[in-house]
């Protein structure tokens, strides 16, 4: 790898998680119960990135690009996953409106350990992390070129990827006015997101097995 290679997988990764997705849905969702409930999902969401950086760099990249089904079970496993926090948000997001719970009873029923688990099954079983990883990451991923350049990447990445979604995190709390007022609306949007993102990876991997 060279340094002209480094630097353009760090601007992709940098483009990647500041994108819109289900990473930066959730932490608004989960920010609006409270900070530390954000911040909380925010390190789960990245520790579900190192788990997604670790494995590319240990070969996970060579073997979906090698064999195009594991992606498809990747992608099927993740649709499930959120198809069910997507109906889970929309019914909470329902709920919420009809009994007009607040933001501040929603908080005392997720604890910042749920909250962590919520950010690394959101991580695991997101679109953009599972094309990004087995597609576009594992481009700049060579045979051989050192445990150095390894380290280097993965340290990188990892503190980056933290650096950005707790600072994400943290400035969600800026909203909490707003928030708290409109929660449930965030939890009905989270909802249709989730489900249509699901419906979409559920739809191709059916494509690519009905194909097959």
């Amino acid at each position: 790898m060279t340094l002209s290679t480094y630097a353009a997988l760090v601007g992709i990764w940098v483009a990647a998680i500041a994108s819109p997705g289900p990473d930066l849905v959730q932490i608004i969702r989960l920010g609006a119960k409270s900070r530390a409930i954000g911040v909380a999902c925010a390190v789960g969401i990245m520790l579900g990135n190192t788990v997604w950086i670790a494995a590319s760099l240990l070969g996970l990249s060579a073997l979906i690009k090698a064999v195009p089904e594991v992606l498809a079970v990747l992608q099927l496993i993740g649709g499930i996953y959120l198809l069910t926090m997507g109906v889970g948000a929309i019914r909470a997001g329902l709920s919420a409106q009809k009994l007009q719970v607040t933001a501040q009873t929603d908080s005392k029923e997720l604890t910042t350990a749920q909250a962590l688990r919520i950010g690394v099954y959101t991580n695991l079983s997101n679109p953009k992390a599972v094309l990004f990883f087995g597609a576009v990451f594992a481009q700049f991923i060579t045979p051989g070129m050192g445990w150095e350049w390894t380290l280097l990447i993965l340290v990188t990445l990892v503190v980056i990827g933290f650096g950005w979604f707790v600072g994400f995190a943290v400035l969600v709390d800026k909203l909490a006015g707003f928030l708290a007022r409109w929660g449930h609306v965030v939890d009905l949007v989270t909802g249709i997101v989730f489900v249509a993102l699901a419906v979409w990876m559920l739809v191709s991997v059916f494509q690519v097995f009905l194909g097959a």
